[in-house]
């Protein structure tokens, strides 16, 4: 036999028996606070969630007629894109911000004529919106030939003569020309 049975099988310590181990202690089963609180959290969640839902929600936007004294998107844009002509960026040499202007004007047309968020999107993500909107490929290939020029030149420090850079401005119109008489 080991050691330790020899010891416990001789007899308690101090003249003292072992005694039984306690029994559990006993919980009463009121259940009401535990219910209330349970409830509680979960209306606080059911709320909470509902909150983040309404203000996730996105309000569809109001069709908007123009008024007679409005004037139409293309023609806010040939006034833009006439303006930027009679600016001297070009003959400073400014190509960063003549380009900047003409991708702004265009990008701000297309909002207006097509309910894009141009102004808010890369060049690719703008072109996937004209995509699911059901623009025409060669308005489509166009914009994307401009734009990538002009993000060249904002983006990637380069420099196009002064003769190359005067046809973005073309572009430009040519864009709002083709897709004014498809207004509403």
């Amino acid at each position: 036999m080991s050691v330790l049975t020899q010891i416990l099988m001789q007899g308690a310590v101090d003249e003292q028996s072992l005694r039984d181990i306690k029994p559990p202690l006993e919980v009463p089963q009121n259940l009401l606070p535990y219910f209330i609180s349970g409830v509680a959290i979960l209306g606080f969640m059911i709320a909470l969630v509902g909150y983040w839902i309404q203000k996730r929600r996105q309000t569809l936007p109001i069709p908007v007629t123009p008024e007679d004294d409005t004037p139409l998107a293309h023609e806010v844009a040939y006034e833009q894109l006439a303006a930027i002509e009679a600016s001297d960026w070009l003959t400073l040499g400014d190509m960063e911000t003549y380009h900047t202007q003409i991708a702004y004007v265009l990008r701000e047309y297309i909002s207006a004529r097509y309910r894009i968020p141009a102004l808010e999107l890369t060049t690719t993500a703008l072109l996937h919106a004209m995509l699911r909107a059901q623009i025409g490929k060669p308005y489509i290939e166009r914009i994307q030939q401009l734009l990538a020029n002009c993000d060249k030149v904002k983006f990637a420090t380069y420099q196009p003569e002064v003769s190359e850079a005067s046809v973005r401005i073309a572009d430009a119109r040519w864009i709002v020309d083709e897709t004014k008489s498809l207004e509403p």
